[in-house]
């Protein structure tokens, strides 16, 4: 039969010279424990990481793909006006994406002075913008509705793209 090592005890906390008071101290954890439980303390591995930058490359990589991709195929079946109605509707789209992004980033700051309707007024705005390029696009310039449409998913290709690497990268790991 199999015997286990007997458990030792977690180090206790010390209390550091230039810790503020009410902050709790950090205990000195051995790497043998934190590789064997690393979820057990996730308070001591310091904030988390931001991984959002590479991830929001990512996305803006595989648009600007979908987006040639999307212009190839349009070229020689729709002419000139189908590209030039992709190229509006992605543009707006792609403006849209990073108006968005600053929202959500606005809203995850941890501000004091944050403005709720300040950020429903953004918000609203972006829908406002979508809906009118959507019209403009179709019915004034009387672009190719596919291509408009085509225009309007590149950030949704993007999206699928990511979501694509994601699977890939943890199948791998």
């Amino acid at each position: 039969m199999e015997t286990t090592p007997p458990l030792t005890p977690l180090p206790t906390p010390t209390e550091s010279p230039d810790a503020e008071p009410g902050v709790p101290a950090v205990p000195e954890v051995s790497e043998a424990v934190s590789e064997a439980v690393p979820d057990a303390y996730p308070e001591f591995y310091g904030p988390p990481r931001d991984e959002t930058g590479p991830v929001l490359r990512r996305n803006r990589r595989t648009s600007v793909a979908a987006y040639v991709i999307f212009a190839l195929f349009l070229l020689p079946i729709g002419g000139w006006r189908a590209l030039v109605g992709l190229t509006c509707s992605a543009v707006v789209t792609m403006i849209n994406f990073l108006w968005l992004e600053e929202i959500v980033e606005a809203g995850l700051q941890p501000s004091p002075r944050l403005k709720a309707w300040r950020l429903s007024l953004r918000t609203l705005a972006r829908f406002a913008l979508l809906g009118v390029a959507l019209s403009v696009a179709i019915f004034v310039a009387r672009f190719n509705a596919v291509s408009v449409l085509l225009g309007f998913s590149i950030v949704v290709v993007g999206i699928m793209g990511e979501a694509l690497y994601s699977v890939i990268s943890y199948k791998s790991s």
